[in-house]
């Protein structure tokens, strides 16, 4: 009778864990989809604006492309941290998520460095149609990064603490959470990057 009850419970909580994991998973693809209307939106009208005369192009900040790789290799280590967690290395986990939290706050003071850039040689906000959508782009992407990486480093700091060793389903929810949204903005980040230089 014991087996049986346990049987039913189990299949239950099952079920419920799977609810759970369908409703992050819609609520991090609306959330998504919410993102990627903002930026088509964005270039939309920077293509319609490029055509205006007063459209004056200036060289982007090479520290941009830098930033492009270490957001690629914080990805990675995101990638990484999943796949060693998923095999309850615990310890590597932490240490691949601590990377990928590192990386991504190095890719957000990089952005500063482009603006701060950018500003010394003379291209600040109003400028021109181009340096606003510039800053407007950049900006824009640089805070859903910030809400990104508040989830990752949230991940990355319970494993750090041992939970993934306790729950290891809520932890996978959280880094499958941190990791759809993180690759995502990595491909948002190209789109923009791609707009921004041609």
């Amino acid at each position: 009778m014991g087996g049986a009850v346990d049987g039913v419970q189990s299949t239950w909580i099952e079920r419920e864990t799977s609810q759970r994991d369908e409703v992050v998973r819609l609520g991090v693809w609306m959330f998504l989809a919410t993102v990627a209307m903002l930026f088509a939106a964005f270039a939309s009208a920077y293509l319609v604006r490029r055509g205006s005369t007063d459209w004056a192009p200036v060289p982007l900040p090479s520290v941009l492309w830098l930033n492009t790789l270490v957001l690629t290799l914080s990805s990675l280590a995101l990638e990484v941290g999943y796949t060693v967690g998923l095999a309850r290395r615990w310890t590597a986990a932490s240490g691949a998520l601590g990377a990928a939290v590192a990386l991504g706050t190095g890719f957000l003071g990089g952005q500063v460095v482009a603006w701060q850039t950018l500003v010394a040689s003379g291209v600040v906000l109003p400028d021109t149609p181009y340096a606003s959508f510039l800053y407007v782009l950049t900006g824009a992407h640089a805070l859903h990064v910030l809400g990104a990486l508040a989830l990752l480093a949230y991940a990355a700091f319970r494993t750090w603490q041992g939970l993934g060793g306790h729950d290891a389903t809520l932890w996978r929810r959280t880094v499958e959470a941190s990791r759809t949204c993180w690759h995502f903005l990595l491909g948002i980040w190209a789109f923009v990057l791609l707009l921004l230089s041609f």
